[in-house]
């Protein structure tokens, strides 16, 4: 079953952020732990850890806006 990689709620505010970068490729495998992605609000970045190992699959592209709760990936 795949992990869904979701746009997270930071701050009581923001109700959407800038996927700003990945830090791996699609199909690329990875370990909990590691960062996978960055998002950005008007007032901070934060980096989203892999919260299990497996295989990335990206949906989200980098510099689109997204709200909170949206769909960027899975590991597979």
């Amino acid at each position: 079953m795949a992990t869904e990689l979701r746009i997270p709620k930071i701050g009581m505010s923001a109700a959407e952020m800038t996927l700003s970068e990945w830090m791996f490729g699609d199909g690329e495998q990875v370990s909990a732990g590691e960062v996978l992605y960055t998002v950005e609000t008007d007032k901070t970045t934060v980096e989203i850890e892999a919260q299990t190992s497996g295989t990335l699959r990206v949906i989200g592209t980098e510099g689109e806006l997204y709200p909170v709760g949206a769909l960027v990936g899975t590991i597979d």
